[in-house]
């Protein structure tokens, strides 16, 4: 792919943030012309980037999940067992300030104006960082409470209503609290007390 100048990454960026402007104030399609005056560039100017809204809307996708890929790289695996209370992934940390330093992003295209396409393929990044994070801290299957898949399913439900749940409360935990509290919610439930089954 042909290396875009500094001038063109501006003018990119402005026109993203027109865009996701625009999703919370318009109605209807929006067009061109509406897109460049928000993001006050001309219209050779977004001809030079994108052929239409369609594309703009794709590299838009591309650039924040890029970003959201990236942070949740595991750069110092830890077992389980080698835990200590005070530790908390740095990946966990960084996916909430991904969230947080992309606030309007994931507001429309998650909340406000729910993208399928964007939902879809963050899901898609959600689970392989879920399922690389129980093999990363399990050595076998046989150290899950239920089957693998069942385990990835819920795992990835809570992260992604803990995600809205954030949002919806106008990020109202630092991004360490969030990580702080998800951790804890998976190890050892939501009881402060655990709870008995009788037989």
């Amino acid at each position: 792919m042909k290396k875009r100048d500094p001038r063109q990454v501006h003018s990119i960026k402005k026109m993203h943030h027109a865009y996701l402007s625009l999703q919370l104030k318009e109605t209807e399609n929006i067009t061109i012309q509406r897109l460049c005056e928000e993001a006050k560039v001309t219209r050779p100017t977004f001809y030079r980037s994108y052929k239409d809204t369609v594309e703009l809307r794709i590299d838009l996708h591309t650039v924040i999940l890029k970003d959201l890929k990236q942070s949740l790289t595991i750069k110092n695996p830890k077992r389980i067992d080698e835990l200590r209370p005070d530790d908390l992934p740095e990946n966990m940390v960084s996916l909430f300030d991904h969230i947080f330093q992309n606030q309007l992003a994931y507001d429309v295209l998650l909340i406000y104006k729910p993208d399928e396409l964007f939902i879809k393929e963050m899901k898609g990044i959600l689970r392989q960082f879920v399922e690389d994070g129980i093999r990363v801290t399990q050595t076998t299957e046989e150290g899950l409470r239920m089957d693998m898949s069942f385990v990835i399913a819920y795992t990835l439900g809570a992260f992604l209503e803990s995600i809205v749940w954030w949002i919806m409360n106008n990020y109202n935990y630092p991004a360490e609290t969030m990580a702080a509290k998800l951790l804890e919610i998976s190890f050892h439930g939501p009881y402060k007390n655990p709870i008995l089954w009788h037989k």
